[in-house]
């Protein structure tokens, strides 16, 4: 379940990311600045979900 929480807080910054850069409230280079963390953390959760691969899980 670790990685489920780890996937989350990643993809909840990542709209807050978004929120931001829709709002249109930051010059360039803080835009620039979200934008790459944005990508950052997206290669993070494709990471997290390729060590995934293959495993099956049982939910209840």
């Amino acid at each position: 379940m670790a990685k489920d929480s780890e996937i989350h807080d990643r993809l909840s910054r990542v709209e807050e990311i978004i929120e931001q850069l829709d709002a249109d409230e930051c010059n360039l280079d803080e835009g620039t600045a979200l934008h790459e963390e944005g990508q950052e953390l997206l290669a993070e959760v494709r990471e997290i979900l390729d060590e995934g691969s293959g495993e099956v899980v049982e939910l209840e």
